[in-house]
């Protein structure tokens, strides 16, 4: 077993990183243009690798230095919110992880694959859920969700309080606006509609839903 005594990080923290990312690389708009900031902003490498997911259970990794970002060619070609998410996840294990990477040794898939296994269930587990958080946090970023969702919010007043009037309680109506406000709003950020959902409840935004 590999023991790295990974740090436990907040969601507040990761959010003051990811924000602090944003602002460096002059990130002002969305959909966050995630392929051109680890390619030229942290000169890492984007390489298609065919079957690497059925070969290795690997959608994308990192090389053991941080040059490059594999991903499987099929997602890469036919899954772009999920590649999106993908790059966006690898950079948040650079940024966040580097230090425990250097502790590794693998300098092949199946290697990785391997020492993964390995890797303390503890510190595995902290490390994805870190990157999975950096990544919403990058490609959904608070002040713009917010701005969206109110957006968003505005069209269904008439339908709100239509639901009101004949009788219906804000539980009852509440998740339909939910889902169709997560659905749109997918569109516009580029990412899956469980990853857009996720970043409104992480941010309470279901809450401004009188």
């Amino acid at each position: 077993m590999i023991n790295l005594n990974v740090q436990f990080l907040d969601d507040d923290y990761i959010a003051s990183v990811a924000d602090s990312v944003l602002k460096q690389n002059s990130l002002t708009s969305i959909p966050v243009n995630i392929e051109r900031v680890i390619e030229f902003n942290y000169r890492m490498d984007i390489v298609p690798i065919p079957s690497l997911q059925t070969a290795y259970d690997i959608e994308g990794c990192s090389a053991y230095n941080f040059t490059a970002i594999y991903v499987d060619q099929y997602v890469y070609e036919q899954r772009y919110n999920r590649y999106r998410f993908t790059l966006a996840h690898e950079l948040g294990h650079k940024i966040l992880h580097q230090e425990y990477y250097n502790k590794l040794n693998f300098f092949s898939f199946s290697d990785w694959a391997s020492v993964v296994e390995q890797i303390d269930e503890n510190d595995r587990s902290k490390m994805e859920y870190q990157a999975y958080m950096f990544a919403g946090m990058i490609l959904v970023p608070p002040e713009f969700l917010r701005v969206e969702f109110m957006e968003q919010l505005r069209l269904f007043e008439s339908q709100i309080e239509q639901a009101r009037s004949n009788g219906y309680s804000r539980d009852a109506y509440a998740p339909t606006v939910l889902d169709a406000i997560a659905i749109e709003l997918s569109r516009k950020f580029e990412v899956s509609k469980a990853v857009l959902s996720r970043r409104i409840k992480n941010e309470s935004l279901e809450q401004e839903i009188r």
